[in-house]
């Protein structure tokens, strides 16, 4: 009974394929994995061959999951090309630890990308990866990371480089590359159950592997829509670290309504998150920190430091590609121009003004833009120091000293403070019309020089005097007669020559007008007269109404129409090709109208614009007087990119014009002098600058107050001597736990009502006074013992800190034992214990308990 059954006759029907028979075989789809089985060959007999089959396909299982791969892209990062190359190493190969095992979903391969140098050509990121590749094959991981440091410096040759078009896969990569092509790009993907799609945990947007098809949920339909691929993104080991510092005379100071104002957005991703803007595709490090200074008021610095942010993040959800070089500087362009036209239109802001320094970091990219007199200062490791944003001040020469001169803004002499030379101011000209002729011959000379602004009021041509050519010309010889060179005494005769020169200018005029059309004349002296002296930056409205003609009543319309009339008649004295008049007294007129035009339409003044002073910079957001009807202020900022590509320690410090008492030298030795404190270097800057501005001339209030924004970015160097498993098992086991001292300073802003941990140290001391300016500046003054000497942390321990840890005996004053990583219940706290090196003193960290400083001592 247990003999297997013989093979019988093969029959025709078993001869067809399964499909043609499967509604009598039923169960026997099993058997369908070979055609023996299907013709009825017992299991017994092809035992074998299926254990060869299995043998086969473990062996080639195990050949695939042992054998390193690696998978080259060509990339483009707006202008540029680079490689990319994926690194597929066996996990379970041997000497690799279990905790560095990937999960299964890697395909049983621990992956590295290398990012080759950024290049110009296409053939020359692909040659980067050809050379990449070739190390990885023949040496492994730590070759290519060799040659990838080395490639930073190499130039290819010409005869050097493969085709744009050269095939960049290989039959080795094939399966791989599909398996990686399938997955999601970025983090925070997660497979929606069980189907067969990935949706992301912080952004409408879903991935179908099967198709390669991203989606979006359209806010209108609420349903998915195909979209382009978003960033993949690359964290580029570049640590940032940030303080500000606003520091005046005393506290009462810093509340002033002028004060400058600071944005600190240190992880954009998360801040996008939290305000339900998608980022997940930006870079790593994404931070930006901005520096707002008041010009006049503080209404429109008060507007702009409350809205940069949200058009910010909204601007860099609104598209998932890479943001190149071209496209943020373009962003922050773009935010500029519209903070500037929102506070150009509100009556509340738009006289006042806005200088500011922006700072973005993305990846290994740092940008920074400048407006107005906030300027930032650059260090890099080893280079000298770069300033940005200092050719925006008023001078006596220059690009922008020659743009506003032909914008027609009028420079003046301001008032020198802190025993510093008058700086110079421009403003919207205020220039007086004086058209009836003085007796006194030097009298009269100044009167042609500087009260006659068109030629009528230089021919003292009045209103309801005749204006044609006899009348000027009657005028011209009674003037000449006290103007005349040759009629002053010696000390007029080079005033005279200039006053007659403008004279005679005046006739050729008049005369070269009437001969256009003598009514166009008259209607043009009936203009000029009418809008008599400019006494104010913004025209009065009833002067703009009686300019352009109009009734208490009339609309705007009314106005735009009666502007265009009149204009069509200044035409008539002649233009040029490309529209413009050509007669200096129609160009003059032709502005005053569009002065009135801006007067009927802008919000009024305070004062009636007596209040609006002039200006020590010639870029700003807002100020409208000076920008409208025509621009003589701009809001063009000033931007740089610094690459964060070499090993090192960079600086950034966004200073505010305050800061200009010191010196750039003195400046950069405070960011060199605290490298990874750049809150206490902020700190030390603006203390500096404010002190320097009380001392010189007295100044108070918001007139000493002085801030600072202070970057430190630490490029880690690369390290591909050692083998990188063995490093990052011992760089995880030589940080797994830490030992620290800590100093605590309270202040009366504190939202903890009560600190069990200083219930003992506080005890009969009474409620704290000290505002936070003052905990920073105790803080600081041991900031600077400590420089000197680090060993005496606990000392000032014992004598300062109000933690309890502080009542420790000996050395462990202010000791917070041994502690292990994730464990401290302060993630921002702990993070800065365990980023210090041994003995060194952190930067001031503000916590719900306070101000601190932390010691690593093991």
């Amino acid at each position: 009974l247990l003999e297997p059954p013989r093979p019988g006759p093969r029959r025709a029907a078993d001869a067809r394929p399964p499909s043609a028979s499967r509604a009598g075989a039923g169960a026997m789809s099993l058997g369908n994995f070979s055609d023996k089985t299907w013709s009825g060959t017992p299991m017994w007999q092809i035992a074998g061959e299926l254990e060869e089959q299995r043998k086969k396909r473990d062996a080639e299982e195990l050949r695939k999951s042992s054998t390193p791969v690696a998978v080259l892209n060509v990339k483009s990062e707006g202008e540029h090309f680079l490689c990319e190359l994926t690194l597929l190493i066996p996990a379970f190969a041997a000497g690799v630890a279990a905790e560095s095992k990937p999960d299964p979903s890697s395909g049983g391969f621990r992956e590295v990308k290398v990012r080759g140098p950024r290049r110009a050509l296409k053939a020359e990121a692909i040659k980067d990866g050809f050379e990449l590749r070739s190390g990885f094959y023949a040496r492994g991981e730590a070759e290519v990371l060799k040659r990838c440091h080395a490639l930073r410096s190499k130039t290819w040759s010409r005869e050097e480089l493969p085709s744009d078009s050269a095939k960049i896969e290989e039959d080795a990569d094939k399966e791989q590359r599909l398996r990686l092509a399938q997955r999601p790009r970025g983090t925070g993907w997660s497979r929606q159950k069980d189907a067969e799609f990935f949706v992301h945990t912080h952004s409408p947007m879903a991935y179908d592997p099967k198709k390669m098809q991203y989606y979006t949920v359209e806010a209108a339909t609420n349903r998915y829509e195909p979209c382009d691929a978003p960033h993949d993104p690359v964290d580029y080991g570049v640590s940032v670290a940030a303080g500000a510092s606003l520091v005046g005379p005393d506290d009462s100071a810093l509340s002033a309504p002028e004060r400058p104002r600071t944005l600190m957005l240190k992880e954009l991703v998360l801040t996008g998150r939290a305000m339900k803007k998608p980022l997940f595709f930006l870079d790593q490090p994404a931070s930006c920190f901005v520096l707002f200074e008041s010009v006049r008021g503080s209404a429109a610095a008060d507007y702009c430091s409350k809205n940069f942010h949200t058009k910010l993040l909204a601007k860099l959800s609104s598209t998932l590609r890479y943001w190149s070089d071209a496209m943020t500087r373009g962003l922050i362009k773009s935010i500029l121009d519209e903070l500037d036209a929102e506070v150009l239109q509100q009556p509340a802001t738009c006289y006042d003004g806005v200088a500011l320094g922006v700072a973005v970091v993305l990846g290994d990219r740092l940008f920074v833009a400048t407006l107005g007199g906030v300027r930032a200062l650059l260090l890099g490791p080893g280079g000298p120091a770069r300033v940005v944003g200092d050719q925006h001040l008023v001078a006596q020469e220059g690009p922008e000293r020659h743009r506003l001169d032909t914008s027609g803004g009028e420079v003046v002499c301001g008032e020198a403070l802190n025993g510093t030379a008058a700086p110079l101011m421009v403003r919207r000209p205020l220039r007086p019309r004086e058209a009836s002729l003085l007796q006194e011959q030097a009298a009269e000379i100044q009167r042609v020089l500087r009260a006659a602004p068109d030629s009528f009021a230089v021919l003292g041509l009045q209103a309801g005097d005749s204006v044609d050519v006899k009348a000027a010309k009657a005028s011209y010889r009674k003037l000449a007669l006290k103007v005349h060179p040759d009629k002053a005494p010696e000390e007029l005769k080079d005033s005279a020559k200039a006053a007659f020169g403008k004279v005679e200018a005046s006739l050729e005029r008049i005369e070269a007008m009437c001969d256009s059309d003598a009514k166009a004349v008259v209607a043009l002296h009936k203009l000029l007269e009418a809008a008599g002296s400019t006494t104010s930056a913004v025209m009065p409205r009833t002067w703009a109404r009686s300019l352009l003609g109009l009734d208490e009543g009339a609309q705007l319309e009314d106005a735009e129409q009666k502007a265009e009339e009149l204009k069509k008649t200044l035409a008539k004295l002649g233009s040029f090709a490309d529209g413009r008049l050509a007669q200096p007294d129609a160009v003059r007129a032709a502005a005053l109208i569009d002065e009135a035009l801006e007067a009927l339409q802008a919000p009024q003044p305070k004062d009636g614009g007596a209040g609006l002073e002039a200006v020590t910079i010639t870029r700003a957001l807002g100020l409208r007087d000076m920008k409208r009807p025509h621009g003589i202020i701009s809001a063009e900022p000033q931007i740089e990119t610094m690459q964060l590509d070499t090993p090192g320690s960079y600086h950034l410090a966004l200073l505010s014009s305050s800061t200009r008492v010191l010196p750039d030298g003195e400046i950069e030795s405070r960011l060199r002098g605290f490298p990874r404190q750049p809150k206490t270097a902020s700190l030390v800057i603006a203390q500096t600058a404010s002190d320097k501005l009380g001392a010189g001339a007295g100044a108070r209030g918001a007139g000493a107050l002085a801030s600072a924004v202070v970057g430190a970015f630490e490029v880690r160097e690369e390290k591909f001597e050692e083998p990188p498993q063995k490093k990052a098992k011992a760089d995880a086991t030589a940080t797994e736990k830490v030992r620290c001292l800590h100093i605590l300073l309270k202040h009366k802003d504190l939202r903890m009502a009560m600190d069990p941990e200083s219930q003992i140290r506080l005890k009969g001391k009474g409620p704290v006074t000290r505002s936070q300016t003052q905990a920073e500046r105790e803080l600081l003054a041991m900031q600077r013992t400590l420089l000197e000497n680090p060993n005496v942390f606990h000392v000032l321990a014992r004598k300062h800190s109000e933690c309890d840890s502080a009542m420790q005996p000996g050395q462990n004053a202010g000791d917070l034992g041994w502690v292990s990583r994730g464990t401290f219940g302060n993630p921002q706290f702990e993070a800065v214990m365990f980023s210090l090196k041994v003995y060194e003193v952190s930067d001031i960290i503000s916590t719900p308990r306070g101000l601190h400083l932390i010691q690593r001592i093991a």
